[in-house]
């Protein structure tokens, strides 16, 4: 009785020896066949981004010439000229993609790209001819009125890459984000390097999956302020796994 119950514990201790690698090594298996992720998403670039300038120039005076009456109002001085510019730019629709590749249990490496095609760049200002009044802007020169220079549309082109960190594991998973990378603005001909810092929110169904975030690009030295602002996306996607 004895000798069967230490054969069956033998047996047993060796069934255990034999399957537990292979009882160990399954969930990595299902980890290396999940460790890409490619994300369609959309959503919105909300900026709110302004700046104004101003340029004066002082004309100084003339000399009253014999026979060549002065001007009424000039008494000898030539206006003084003041031009102020004001600007501003806002929000903008976000189309773009996103590929994910796991490095670690809960750490993946990052890259994106996306298009703000419709952020509007408003033009205003001045323009001010000393005690004669001044221009633009909604005031009035000599009876003449006018509402400012414009605007215009300004395309943005994000980029960039960084760190995810699920919170979680399962099929809902809380996400933290970092990062860093570029925005291109056509239509200005200028380029800005951007921190990246958000939160986001992955739902998994298997190998498919939908994913939100919310993440502050932090524009540093802004081509229109040239201060640092926040350019926020909010976007929504589908992803796949594989």
């Amino acid at each position: 009785m004895k000798n069967q119950r230490r054969i069956a514990r033998a047996s047993l201790g060796l069934f255990l020896l034999v399957t537990a690698p292979a009882f160990a090594q399954e969930p990595k298996a299902q980890e290396r066949e999940t460790k890409n992720e490619i994300t369609v998403f959309g959503g919105v670039a909300i900026l709110d981004a302004s700046g104004s300038s101003e340029w004066a120039f002082g004309m100084g005076s003339f000399p009253e010439l014999p026979g060549f009456p002065m001007f009424p109002g000039f008494r000898g001085r030539i206006p003084d000229i003041t031009v102020r510019g004001e600007s501003s730019i806002g929000s903008s629709p976000l189309f773009g993609a996103r590929y994910s590749r796991h490095i670690k249990d809960r750490l993946a490496l990052e890259a994106d790209f996306a298009i703000a095609p419709t952020h509007d760049l408003e033009l205003g200002g001045e323009f001010c001819l000393g005690e004669f009044g001044c221009y633009g802007d909604g005031r009035e020169l000599r009876g003449r009125v006018d509402r400012g220079f414009g605007e215009r549309g300004v395309t943005a082109w994000h980029y960039g890459g960084g760190l995810a960190y699920d919170l979680t594991d399962g099929d809902v998973r809380p996400l933290l984000l970092v990062g860093a990378g570029g925005v291109t603005w056509d239509g200005a001909a200028d380029t800005d390097f951007v921190f990246r810092f958000g939160a986001g929110l992955e739902v998994l169904f298997g190998s498919v999956g939908a994913r939100v975030d919310v993440v502050d690009h932090l524009v540093l030295d802004h081509f229109l302020t040239g201060d640092n602002e926040h350019d926020v996306h909010a976007t929504a996607g589908f992803l796949v796994r594989f």
